[in-house]
């Protein structure tokens, strides 16, 4: 790729969008974040963000979407927003020969990953790394994972899939009858997810996500705690289904606001005492199994911007 190109790279999120500029001479500068309930577009986002004056000619675009994408179409998942590449090339007025990328957004932290320096990750557990393969989970609006391979990556949509039986026999003996309203990993391991186990579980309801997990830090007897904590635990026994599952020798990252949300907290021990059960065979591989956190909410944009231009980029 050229040294002297600009590239428009973001990460659309359920409830924010990122968007920058990106290349090989300037890095990623100009970042800017949108909330997403004041759009009814991301073509509404992207006309916002090519508003700002002294935009620089653009030669391309990458951008992360928080749902499935399929060839040149994506859909977000939490939100009514879908779209082409061809239809963002026409909104962001690129050239004929200009290349647009539509990737998932797990996908992009996925990408970010050996680009990473200590600020933008946390320990939550060192390991032993092994292997070319790592495993983010993103848990915010929604919930998936992305597998990442020697810097390549696979894209999944595991948030619409099943409770694992050791994840939902737990959340049986909490919730009783109450299990049905969780069906998919999505409907527990999310915001909206945390705030409907906190209400089957209290019989309250909460404002969001980070309401619970602040009042759990203010009282740790209250409801939220007990909230927090079981939750907390069952994150556990669903990470341990993951080694197996995935084999990530290099660590599992764990993303997005709940995540750091609650494995912020002392809630993190819950989680871990609950990974770290004693298991046989290859669940035994999770007592070696480096655990991490990403703390930078625009890591998403550095994996599209990084897929732009190092991945995309250098194949063209």
């Amino acid at each position: 790729m050229s040294t002297d190109i600009t590239v428009l790279v973001g990460d659309v999120g359920g409830s924010n969008t990122r968007l920058a500029l990106a290349g090989p001479e300037i890095g990623v500068t100009a970042l800017q974040s949108f909330a997403n309930d004041s759009f009814s577009s991301l073509d509404d986002v992207l006309a916002a963000y090519c508003a700002q004056p002294d935009l620089p000619s653009l030669a391309g675009a990458c951008i992360a979407v928080a749902g499935p994408v399929y060839g040149d179409e994506y859909q977000l998942t939490n939100r009514n927003w879908h779209g082409t590449t061809a239809g963002l090339a026409q909104q962001l007025q690129l050239g004929e020969n200009a290349r647009v990328d539509v990737i998932n957004d797990l996908a992009a932290l996925g990408h970010s990953l050996p680009a990473l320096i200590p600020g933008q990750l946390s320990s939550l557990r060192a390991g032993h790394q092994r292997g070319k393969q790592a495993l983010v989970a993103g848990i915010g609006t929604g919930f998936n994972v992305s597998l990442s391979v020697d810097g390549h990556t696979a894209e999944a949509e595991m948030g619409h899939t099943s409770l694992s039986a050791p994840v939902a026999r737990d959340l049986a003996a909490l919730l009783g009858d109450k299990i049905g309203e969780f069906a998919t990993n999505e409907d527990l391991f999310s915001g909206r997810g945390l705030v409907r186990y906190h209400q089957a579980l209290h019989g309250v309801a909460a404002e969001g996500g980070a309401q619970i997990v602040a009042a759990y830090q203010d009282d740790s007897t209250s409801a939220a705690a007990h909230t927090v904590t079981s939750w907390a635990r069952l994150l556990g026994h669903f990470a341990r289904e993951l080694v197996p599952t995935y084999m990530p020798g290099q660590g599992i990252f764990f993303a997005g606001s709940v995540a750091r949300g609650v494995l912020g907290t002392p809630a993190r021990e819950d989680f871990l005492n609950s990974f770290l059960q004693p298991a046989t065979g290859v669940q035994s591989r999770c007592e070696t199994t480096p655990l991490w956190l990403i703390t930078d909410d625009a890591a998403g944009v550095s994996g599209a911007a990084r897929f732009a231009i190092d991945v995309a980029g250098g194949a063209g």
